[in-house]
Parts: C-alpha cells; sequence; structure tokens
C-alpha cells in the first residue's frame, strides 16, 4: 500500500502588489488634503522632487523601482507625521525597509542640497569674528546664531482660512529665523 508524503515548505511569500503611477498620488488629493498629510502644497511638492530626483532615481533594470515623487512623498509623511516605519509603509503599500531607505535616500539628497537655501559662515575667521560678537553684545560664548520662531498676525485670507488658524485662535503665519550678531 502506497502512502502520501507530505512536507512542510515553510510560509508562503506574499503575492507582490505593484503600484500605478505615482503623479496620481497627489493628483486625487485636494491641496487641503495634500497639506494635512504632507505639510506641503502640490507646486511644493513637485519642487522637492525635482529638486532631488536626480540623486534618489534608482539605476535598477528591474521594472518596479520607487519613483522619485514616491519616495518624496514618503519622505514627508514620515516628516509630517512622526510615525512608524511599518505604519507608513503599510499606508503606501510598501515595505518598512523601501520605507527606510527612502527615508535615508531623500534626507541625504535634501541635506547635499543645503547650500541652495542655507547660508552658513563659511570660514574659521568668519565663525571667530561671530562668536567675539554675540559674546561682545550678550556675553554668550561660542554662538554663531540665533534661531527664534514668532506668529505673524494677519488679516483672515479669503480662500483656504482655516490654514491660517493657530493654536491660540488667531489668524498669523508661522515663521522661523535664523541671524547673526547683526541680525542678519
Amino acid at each position: 500500500m502506497a502512502g502520501l508524503l507530505f512536507c512542510d515548505v515553510g510560509p508562503r511569500r506574499r503575492e507582490r502588489k505593484f503600484r500605478a503611477g505615482t503623479q496620481s498620488e497627489i493628483d486625487d488629493y485636494s491641496d487641503e488634503e495634500l497639506r494635512a498629510r504632507y505639510r506641503f502644497r502640490r507646486e511644493s511638492i513637485l519642487l522637492i522632487t525635482n529638486l532631488v530626483a536626480g540623486d534618489i532615481s534608482r539605476n535598477t533594470r528591474r521594472n518596479h523601482a520607487l519613483p522619485p515623487l514616491l519616495q518624496v512623498l514618503i519622505n514627508l509623511r514620515f516628516y509630517a507625521s512622526g510615525s512608524f516605519l511599518q505604519v507608513i509603509g503599510d499606508t503606501f503599500g510598501v515595505d518598512k525597509a523601501t520605507v527606510s531607505r527612502a527615508i535615508t535616500d531623500v534626507s541625504r539628497a535634501l541635506i547635499a542640497k543645503q547650500h541652495l537655501f542655507i547660508k552658513w559662515p563659511l570660514t574659521n575667521d568668519e565663525c571667530n569674528t561671530i562668536k567675539n560678537e554675540f559674546y561682545l553684545c550678550r556675553g554668550f560664548p561660542c554662538v554663531i546664531g540665533c534661531v527664534d520662531g514668532t506668529h505673524v498676525r494677519l488679516q483672515a485670507p479669503s480662500k483656504h482660512e482655516n490654514n491660517y488658524v493657530n493654536r491660540k485662535g488667531f489668524h498669523s503665519i508661522n515663521v522661523q529665523g535664523v541671524c547673526n550678531h547683526e541680525g542678519e
């Protein structure tokens, strides 16, 4: 009599799911929804994507590399929510390791572009001059800059009025400034 032999081959792999084009990721949302999810407007998201696309595009022979827009959206969602990588991965339908890689790559690409937006003292002489001036005028040692933020009150805009109401209940724009000893 013949017997049947069954062997356990382990857990089955998850079926792979491939995403459609990612431009629809932001086209499906209104401006308010984009701002709520990513803290940026559509134009700003596209500007960031264009800025870092060359640095984060994958040179792969595979068919389904994450496009730069999706990598930027994953990154902005992580920055906006501070959520766990697994949760963000589930939101976008990608693995936790993919989310981690995208956040690392986009963050590094943004850091590499900081010189386009931020001016730091470049030489030791510049740093020492600023340090000495801060010490002379206020008694703070080893300071090369001051950071502060404030809400600038404004008249309620006619469009998207609720986006400009701060936690204290009045309309404002949140402004952050960094300056040297001369207020520059």
